[in-house]
């Protein structure tokens, strides 16, 4: 039994593979609970002989993660790292490692999927947009706010403008709506035409959509998109499989 790990911005999650199937593990929201707590509950049962971890949050989880398992399960997560390539991925940034892990392994996570020119896009915290061509050069990405970023920025910025919840619609008659309409609208523009403009770049491509906004905006894109909620998790699978052919070989 093996556990990925997907460390993003303000949510924990993982998945186990067990005779080749990878299963997801309930989700945990990082920032607002003792995530140690969580493990007792949602790891109690497993004995992985292996754990592999992208970490976006920097230490702000990752060393509670590294005590637990050492200290119920005496194993070490390993870290996967931005790389110059990945088997036909190459990298687009004069600095590799400066390229975010979780946009990395989407990206991998996609080319194990799907063929030809990809466009993959990232919704949650932040959200990102990566455009790979058939021949698996990265052509780079794009980088906004959530949407429950932007209302939060409403909030801190404006007199206590940010509704958590509204109905998304263009026009409204409400403060809480209009918000939502507005952030929503604005991100699904966003990604609607970096779609486009991938697709003028490169031709035809599969766009694929991953993060935890995804249930919320990918309904209002215009363009066609493959909806993949383990996206990253796969990418850290395909990561640590070929770590375990090299050092077996």
């Amino acid at each position: 039994m093996k556990i990925y790990i997907d460390i993003g911005n303000s949510r924990f999650k993982s998945a186990v593979e067990k005779d080749g199937k990878l299963t997801a593990l309930e989700t945990v929201p990082w920032r607002d609970e003792d995530l140690s707590e969580r493990l007792d509950e949602v790891w109690a049962e497993l004995e992985p002989t292996q754990i592999v971890v992208c970490n976006v949050a920097g230490d702000r989880v990752l060393p509670s993660l590294q005590a637990w398992c050492e200290r119920h399960l005496e194993i070490q997560p390993k870290e996967i790292k931005s790389a110059a390539s990945f088997q036909t991925l190459r990298n687009s940034y004069r600095e590799p490692e400066k390229l975010g892990t979780d946009r990395w392994a989407a990206m991998i996570g996609a080319m194990a999927q799907h063929s030809g020119a990809l466009c993959v896009i990232d919704s949650g915290t932040a959200t990102t947009v990566d455009l790979i061509k058939a021949d698996g050069e990265h052509r780079g990405g794009a980088i906004l706010p959530g949407m429950y970023t932007m209302r939060q920025s409403l909030g801190k910025y404006t007199a206590a403008l940010f509704a958590a919840s509204g109905e998304i619609k263009p026009f409204s008659s409400n403060t809480a709506s209009g918000i939502a309409g507005g952030t929503g609208f604005a991100a699904a523009g966003a990604i609607d035409r970096l779609i486009d403009e991938a697709r003028e770049a490169v031709g035809d491509l599969t766009a694929v959509f991953t993060g935890g906004e995804a249930s919320v905006v990918r309904p209002m894109l215009r363009n066609p998109t493959v909806l993949d909620s383990m996206l990253v998790i796969k990418g850290v699978q395909e990561m640590a499989r070929h770590m375990d052919n090299t050092s077996s070989g």
